[in-house]
Order: C-alpha cells, then structure tokens, then sequence
C-alpha cells in the first residue's frame, strides 16, 4: 500500500498498543530500517545506502514520548546546541533563535537557564518540541508524545500541536488522543498487526469505520 503525506497535511496514526505505529514512525527519520519498501522524503530514498541520514533528518523534526533532553543542559542550551553543531551557526543566533522559540511553545521568560530535572512533564516536552523546530524541520513527527503527562500537560500540548497545524506545519501523529485526531487530522491511519487496516477522513474513521478490526477498537475507547 503506497501512502504519500502532503505538505501541510495532519496524518494522524491511531491502532492498539503494539500494532507497529511507533516502528512505522521512526522508520520516517531512519531509526528503524525497512526489509522492503521505499520512503521518500521531500524527494531523497531515506532507505537508499546511498543517502545521508544525517541530511534528512534535519528536514524531519522528531519528538518522543520520554523528553529525551541532555540532562546536563539547561532548557536554553538545548536547543542552541543542535543549531550551532548540525546547522552550523553562530551562538548569538542560535541563542536568539532558542529564545523565540520557547516563547513560541508557550514557556514564560527565564525559563531557559532551568534544566530539565527542574521542569514539569510539559515544560520538558515543550521545551523538546521548540528543539525540534529549532532546526527549521519540514515535517514533525509526534510519537505518543503527551503519554507520560498529566492530564493539564496534555491540553496544553494538545494545543500547541493544534496551533502548529494549523500554522501549515507537515505533521505525522501517533497518539491515542481522539479528541485531537478527530479535531485535527486530516487524514487518520488505523494500524494493527504491523499492517495498515484503514484509512479516511476523522468524519469516515469515527462515524462509518468499514473495517471489523477498527469498529472494535473504537468500541472499546469510544
């Protein structure tokens, strides 16, 4: 099945836990390798030898369900540090870019000198998400990202990922949030055994699924 995700397009990835979304999403940005099959990302065969991960993944934003912050750096410092050693420029504008950008998702002035131990569950993931656009991605991938938060993170998130998509930004989206996939997506994905079941708009996915396997997952959840 060949799937293509276009600029600006919100796809949403929903199925029970184990049933490959997350192995599908780091396929995306060359974590996981393929045993058949291409990708294709803004034009590069992402599973070619050939291929330069390291180019592509400053095309590809990618943010987890653990933080995955250097514990060691402060807020601010982790995001200059991927500016001033993948992109390669100055640290005064590495740091000005930081600044705007916690800004952006939501955290309040001074923050930057506080490292992740001193941050909430959603300071840490905004704080993750700003270092992901702090390299200019042309696609976010959120894999479970609002998961290990408590239930006031999770709306703040929720938002923050709602405002980007809205702002036009490419996003790949696996959560289990269906109040979000339903507001969101554009397009949702119902996964399960390794395979894709099912695909539609959220008006298709939630109010006619065709398939038996998805209109039991939503039973259950719904």
């Amino acid at each position: 099945m060949t799937q293509k995700v276009e600029k600006g397009e919100v796809l949403v990835i929903i199925g029970p836990s184990g049933s490959g979304k997350s192995t599908l999403l780091r396929t995306l940005n060359g974590l996981e390798t393929v045993d058949a099959g291409k990708i294709w990302i803004d034009g590069i065969d992402i599973t070619s030898k050939e291929t330069n991960l390291n180019q592509v993944r400053q095309k590809v934003g990618m943010v987890f369900q653990q933080f995955n912050l250097f514990e060691h750096k402060t807020a601010l410092e982790n995001l200059t540090l991927p500016q001033t050693t993948v992109l390669k420029i100055s640290s005064e504008k590495a740091e000005a870019t930081a600044l705007t950008l916690l800004k952006k998702v939501g955290l309040e002035d001074g923050i930057g000198g506080s490292y992740p131990s001193q941050l909430s569950g959603g300071q840490q993931q905004r704080v993750a998400i700003a270092r992901s656009l702090a390299l200019n991605p042309q696609i976010m991938l959120f894999d479970e990202v609002t998961s290990a938060l408590d239930p006031e993170a999770v709306r703040g998130i929720l938002d923050l990922m709602e405002s980007m998509a809205h702002q036009g930004m490419t996003m790949v989206v696996v959560t289990h949030e269906m109040g979000f996939a339903r507001k969101v997506a554009d397009r949702i994905l119902f996964m399960d055994g390794g395979e894709i079941l099912e695909e539609g708009s959220p008006q298709l996915f939630f109010d006619a699924p065709k398939h038996a396997r998805t209109q039991n997952f939503l039973s259950q959840i719904l």
